[in-house]
């Protein structure tokens, strides 16, 4: 029986492909992928190179094309399956089986972290594929967007699923106790050590530990996490043996783990074994269908159901705490109605024009006085901001039809790329 290599492709126009190769080694390029439908200009007629099967060994021949895995880039990389890769403009994913029959049979667990958008149907799908290799990942967003949520969902989809799942907050732990929470201690080691502690790292044994704002470790217990990642060595506090533990870390801040290794508080060479797969979650005002779906969601928890009105109200809110605002915000207008209100009207919750942090989308949108035509740029500039220039949902937020929008995008100059990086351009004259 011939040996096999699937390859799953994204290229530029979007579209997945699943492409089998049975011979080793064996060269990629645009030949042989045009064949198969696929296509990127920046990769030549014999790119690529499958030196070895059983080891997946992959190597560039173009000389100006470099294997993208994270951040970094390489010119042959030995990788597991299932880890994505960028190549040119496009992604590479190399399975073992054919991915599309593994997902028709796979019995898919239940997220608990709920989206029907767009964006968040793509981050469960790249955590799901993420999950299934032993490479750290680092989770990064705003506060309340619900990264222990998904650092249990990892764990679930992930072959550790029968072991433990350990939460620790770092940016929790005092200073003194720290390195006892993480690594444990043995009993005298210090005034209160009554009795032998196992630590984090030894709970999560075979199984996760999830590290919330890795980002407040203090530079010591950095030194010995980095040692832990890199040979799964404890020593608990206070003893001279040596420990070991199999364990998958994953970790989170709210504040990007680079800006912090910029400014000297975070250790480059961890940050670079802890961010094997950094994945970045999308805001809640980011995905507006999502507030709406959740709301009714927590609603229905508390019994309770939600006017047309509230949820047009919940929309244009500005959530700065993200989901764990929104349940708050929803818990508290349950609790205001009582238990014989069964429905939450849009006055239940006009405690939300008075918050601080935020204020309603409309608010941060109108720019203040200067002129109509100038005030509808501003107007429109910052809803394309807002929405990482999708034009169907700038358009919905902005209660106008989109040909309506592209109508005034082509009136006042502004141009740009469709993608998640939009950035706004304004034409010369």
């Amino acid at each position: 029986m011939k040996k096999l290599v699937y390859l799953q492709v994204n290229d530029p126009s979007g579209e997945l492909r699943t492409i089998k190769v049975d011979e080793f080694p064996s060269t990629l390029g645009s030949d042989f992928l045009e064949s198969k439908g696929f296509r990127d200009p920046k990769i030549s007629s014999s790119a690529l190179q499958i030196q070895d099967r059983n080891g997946l060994v992959l190597k560039s021949v173009q000389e100006d094309l470099l294997i993208g895995v994270g951040d970094f880039r390489f010119p042959s990389i030995q990788i597991p399956y299932e880890v994505p890769l960028q190549i040119g403009d496009s992604e590479v994913v190399f399975f073992e089986s054919d991915p599309r029959k593994v997902a028709a049979s796979e019995n898919k667990i239940e997220s608990k972290w709920f989206t029907k958008s767009k964006e968040g149907k793509k981050l469960l799908s790249d955590l799901q594929k993420s999950s299934r290799t032993k490479l750290s990942i680092y989770l990064y967003g705003e506060t309340g967007t619900g990264k222990e949520v998904l650092a249990e969902q990892i764990h679930a989809w992930s072959p550790r699923a029968a072991g433990a799942f350990v939460a620790i907050n770092c940016g929790a732990l005092p200073v003194s106790l720290a390195e006892s929470e993480l690594f444990g201690h043995i009993k005298g080691s210090f005034t209160g050590a009554v009795r032998d502690r196992v630590g984090a790292f030894l709970q999560a044994h075979n199984g996760t530990l999830f590290l919330d704002e890795v980002g407040d470790l203090p530079m010591e217990l950095q030194v010995k996490l980095l040692r832990f990642l890199e040979c799964g060595e404890i020593r608990p506090v206070g003893s001279d043996r040596v420990l070991h533990s199999d364990v998958r870390v994953i970790c989170a801040t709210h504040k990007p783990l680079l800006k912090l290794v910029e400014e000297g508080k975070f250790r480059q060479d961890l940050y670079f074994r802890l961010a094997s797969i950094p994945i970045e979650i999308p805001s809640l005002n980011s995905r507006p269908e999502d507030i709406r779906s959740l709301a009714i969601q927590f609603a229905n928890h508390h019994g309770k159901r939600v006017t047309e009105s509230s949820i047009k109200k919940l929309t244009s809110y500005h959530w700065a705490g993200n989901v764990r605002e929104l349940r708050h915000a929803i818990d508290r207008a349950c609790g205001l109605v009582g238990e014989n209100e069964v429905v939450l009207h849009e006055h239940h919750f006009q405690f939300l024009s008075m918050n601080p942090s935020g204020g309603s989308i409309a608010e941060q949108l109108i720019p203040g006085i200067c002129t109509l035509e100038s005030m509808e740029k501003v107007l429109l500039l910052r809803a394309l901001k807002m929405v990482h220039g999708n034009r169907s949902k700038t358009a919905k937020l902005l209660g106008i039809a989109r040909s309506t929008l592209f109508d005034m995008m082509k009136r006042h100059h502004i141009v740009g790329p469709k993608s998640t990086e939009y950035r706004i351009e304004e034409e010369t004259s």
